[in-house]
């Protein structure tokens, strides 16, 4: 939002440049925030229970919890930085007329959360 004051333009460092909603602009951006913020909520829920995992214990044996705990926190941090990134690309993408397809980004975050459910699968066989 850009306010005037005697003859100098001053921008909210939180405000965003305002963009010509023609065709489908606006609907393409906020799709893009709602995709973002997906992304964080899955972020977040993969941080506090690596924190929860982590607080908890494994009945005895605390350095698998603690490994576990390192594990969801650690994926919960890369998916953040992924999130971040995919927004922002998406956004000048999107302000160009063009929308870049995610290839990469899904199939790293599969192969993560496939190693996290075989450590799960190992902490659970490990327990018995």
């Amino acid at each position: 939002m850009r306010q005037s004051l005697r003859g100098v333009v001053w921008r909210s460092p939180m405000a965003a440049d305002l963009v010509e909603n023609k065709d489908s602009t606006a609907r393409d951006h906020l799709a893009n925030e709602r995709t973002f913020l997906a992304w964080v909520r899955t972020a977040l829920g993969l941080v506090g229970l690596g924190v929860l995992l982590e607080r908890l214990g494994a009945g005895s044996d605390q350095t698998i919890a603690v490994a576990a705990g390192v594990g969801f926190i650690s994926f919960g941090g890369l998916t953040m930085i992924y999130s971040v990134s995919r927004y922002v690309r998406v956004a000048r993408n999107l302000e160009r007329g063009m929308f870049p397809v995610a290839l990469r980004g899904p199939v790293f975050i599969a192969l993560g959360a496939l190693l996290v459910a075989g450590g799960a699968l190992v902490y659970v066989l490990l327990l018995q």
